[in-house]
């Protein structure tokens, strides 16, 4: 049951790691679509990536109401790293649960 739950662990920060990651690296790209092409919605969002509206806009998949085919393409992955941000926090949470940081 320990080599289970250090799995968990390692699975989740891998996944919380992985998430961020592409989380950041698509905002950035995300954002300046949003600034060119969408300004309103840009506005609406906020400048700070993890504030709950922009964190929510891609995990809600909102992003395909704009019906933006290059947004689409970009911010899907952003949508990809924040659900990996969510279940690797869960998993490493559920590990912690488990009794999987202490001796």
């Amino acid at each position: 049951m320990h080599l289970a739950r250090e799995f968990m662990l390692l699975l989740g920060l891998g996944f919380f790691v992985a998430g961020l990651t592409t989380y950041i690296m698509t905002w950035i790209l995300v954002a300046v679509h949003l600034r060119d092409h969408h300004p309103a919605e840009r506005a609406r969002l906020g400048g700070f990536m993890f504030s709950p509206r922009a964190f929510g806009w891609y995990l809600a998949r909102r992003y395909r109401a704009l019906r933006d085919k290059s947004l689409t393409g970009l911010a899907r992955l952003g949508a990809i790293g924040a659900w990996a941000i969510v279940l690797g926090a869960l998993s490493a949470f559920a590990a912690k649960a488990t009794g999987g940081f202490g001796p």
